[in-house]
């Protein structure tokens, strides 16, 4: 027993240094408050873990299969919550991508290509990266390079029902990325066609029980979730009618190879926000506006130099998006190591089995780099997917090309292999320090700011079943992993509406709701058409009273106080206001025109604001609208507004 474990030593010294590079400062890298949201809203009920609730009413649900967050919601019970809980099974998963390459090195070729595949991968920048980010891709290539595992296993035994645990695991690994993860599935099938029994029958029949275990285990959620009665049924984000199954296969599927999933900034895009910066400016807009049009200009100007370059052959050698430190270089070096080991000989006397793997993870390299290359919406956590394949491609073409070499050969080998890692580990180790992740930042806000805005929610809408409405899903993370209260979420961000407008004002009238958290108005400015120009987002601007800067909110027009619609409203703004008092077309056609009377839109605006604060009574009380609207009953309000007299009360009708 102490002869095995000595013998493992090089293999747990590549484990330690990718635990080392994937455990440090864990605490130090920014998640993502899109999938913290789920992961705490899944905490509050079995109903919601299974249907992977985005928000804890149960009414919307991610757009992904909730298999991986199942691992952070364990983990944020264990643990509780906070970021790195919610990063442990990522950088987990990312260690157990090491140990699972190793072994299907070592099972198809030999010990020595196993350590130099696992080493490759240990420091690979992209692999450490997307194992540092509150993503899923780490955990998903982990199960998929099992699942090789098992099949290599099976085509050296010759035994067909291991093959059923290695779909499974397939299986698994689509549940938890979906699309991204058909590559390595399609790897893993080529590797029992070319390493399997020579004969064609056998080959079939594994291939029809890999095949069949794959596809049960990779539709297993979407049946459960379809068949058990859930009221209410979650809306899946992403999908237009709200179908899980259009989600999974449509939005996450064939449109992210086709390009259109998602809302991806595009240099159009930003060349007319920025026009419109320059246009108000010119206009003689006010400063407060000419500002906030120059940081949204600024944001997307960023957000673009964090994507990938264009399409093309030489995209991940591009320094946009850190390909080619990240990734594009040891590519370039794993396909000459392969060519090299190829023209010296590396292959001979390699047995079927080892033949067939090294052309299963030769089929995998080039085809996940020409997809990679050729993706229109290709994001740096896609790349987890070939990741392994140019580890292991690397180590294999280094490994075998000094396989049968006199023993100086082997240790000029290992040096030149240790050069080329060289750069990757001194890139990996600089965005280890810089906590650098590639998640993304789906609607973060700092964090006084959410601070701020959940005392105020807390302190004046005490009663409201929901928190807040919220105008889109990205709007309401911040908050829900914050707090897990319900949120009541107006539209799916996509510009599919899911609360009508007639339900936003009986949910209000009802006291169900009393605020809503909404962004730009739907002007030629605004650049916000997707959803501030929604029917309901528009009700709720056109019926509420902004108190972003009481909320401790840093812009104007963030939250809004909703104020009743019905026969009572005048409780909630009793007096000449300029907001719930208009019909909505009215307070549309004002939106419209917002922007020919920017100039005087600020002293209107606080004039309308200190009309709107006064209560109906004759006499001067301190009571704002924003306090009392949504905490009195309407016919309290009433009562006020009738002992006003006769011209009043007709005032507040």
């Amino acid at each position: 027993m102490r002869r095995a474990w000595r013998g493992l030593g090089p293999e747990a010294a590549v484990l330690a240094l990718a635990a080392v590079l994937r455990l440090a400062a864990l605490g130090r890298v920014p998640t993502n408050p899109y999938y913290d949201a789920a992961v705490r809203s899944m905490g509050t009920s079995w109903a919601a873990f299974l249907s992977g609730a985005f928000e804890p009413g149960r009414r919307v649900a991610i757009d992904k299969p909730p298999v991986d967050l199942w691992l952070q919601v364990a983990s944020t019970r264990l643990f509780g919550f906070d970021g790195v809980a919610l990063l442990l099974p990522e950088a987990l998963g990312g260690i157990a991508l090491v140990a699972a390459l190793m072994w299907l090195l070592r099972t198809l070729l030999d010990r020595s290509v196993a350590l130099a595949g696992g080493l490759a991968l240990a420091v690979a920048p992209s692999a450490v990266i997307v194992a540092r980010s509150d993503t899923m891709d780490a955990v998903m290539a982990a199960l998929a390079v099992a699942g090789a595992a098992v099949v290599a296993r099976a085509a050296r035994s010759g035994s067909r029902w291991p093959l059923v645990g290695a779909g499974v695991l397939l299986g698994l690994a689509f549940e938890v990325k979906l699309a991204e993860a058909l590559l390595p599935v399609g790897a893993a099938a080529a590797l029992w066609w070319f390493a399997g029994p020579r004969a064609l029958r056998p080959r079939a029949v594994g291939l029809g029980l890999l095949g069949g275990a794959f596809v049960a285990s990779a539709l297993a959620w979407l049946v459960v979730v379809s068949v058990v009665p859930l009221h209410p049924r979650p809306w899946a984000l992403g999908a237009s009618d709200g179908s899980p199954w259009r989600a999974a296969l449509v939005y996450n599927g064939t449109a992210r190879l086709v390009g259109g999933a998602g809302n991806a900034p595009s240099a159009a895009a930003g060349g007319a926000v920025a026009g419109r910066a320059a246009a108000a400016a010119s206009r003689g807009a006010p400063p407060s506006r000419a500002a906030a049009l120059a940081r949204r200009a600024r944001e997307h100007a960023a957000a673009l130099a964090r994507r990938p370059a264009p399409a093309g052959p030489l995209r991940l050698l591009s320094a946009q998006a850190h390909l080619g430190r990240w990734i594009g270089i040891e590519a370039v070096a794993a396909l000459a190591a392969l060519a090299v080991a190829l023209a010296l000989g590396g292959a001979r006397g390699l047995g079927r089995v080892g033949r067939g793997g090294l052309l299963a993870l030769a089929l995998w390299l080039v085809a996940g780099l020409a997809l990679c290359s050729a993706m229109p919406g290709l994001r740096p956590r896609y790349l987890a997917c070939v990741d392994p394949a140019v580890a292991a491609c690397l180590g294999a073409g280094v490994a075998l090309a000094v396989r049968a070499r006199p023993r100086p050969a082997r240790l000029v080998g290992a040096a030149v292999l240790c050069a080329v890692l060289a750069l990757p580990l001194v890139t990996a180790v600089a965005a280890v320090s810089r906590g650098a992740q590639v998640s993304g930042r789906t609607g973060a806000m700092p964090a006084a700011r959410v601070a701020a805005l959940s005392a105020f929610l807390h302190a004046h809408a005490a009663g409201a079943v929901d928190e807040v409405a919220v105008s889109a899903p990205a709007k309401a993370g911040p908050l829900i992993a914050r707090d897990g209260r319900p949120v009541l979420i107006l539209s799916d961000g996509q510009g599919n509406q899911l609360v009508s407008p007639a339900a936003l004002a009986s949910a209000v009238d009802a006291g169900r709701v009393r605020y809503a958290l909404i962004g730009d108005a739907c002007t030629a400015n605004s650049g916000n058409d997707r959803t501030g120009c929604l029917p309901v987002v528009r009700w709720a601007r056109a019926h509420g009273v902004d108190v972003s800067r009481a909320a401790g909110q840093p812009h104007r027009g963030s939250l809004y106080a909703l104020t009743p619609s019905g026969p009572a409203a005048g409780a909630a703004g009793c007096g000449r206001t300029a907001t719930s008092a208009r019909s909505l077309r009215r307070a549309l056609a004002a939106g419209r025109s917002a922007g020919r009377r920017a100039s005087r839109g600020p002293a209107r605006r606080g004039a309308r604001a200190r009309r709107a604060s006064r209560p109906c009574s004759g006499a001067r009380r301190s009571r704002s609208l924003l306090v009392r609207a949504p905490a009195d009953p309407p016919s309290l309000g009433s009562r006020r507004c009738a002992a006003t007299g006769p011209a009043s009360a007709r005032r507040c009708r």
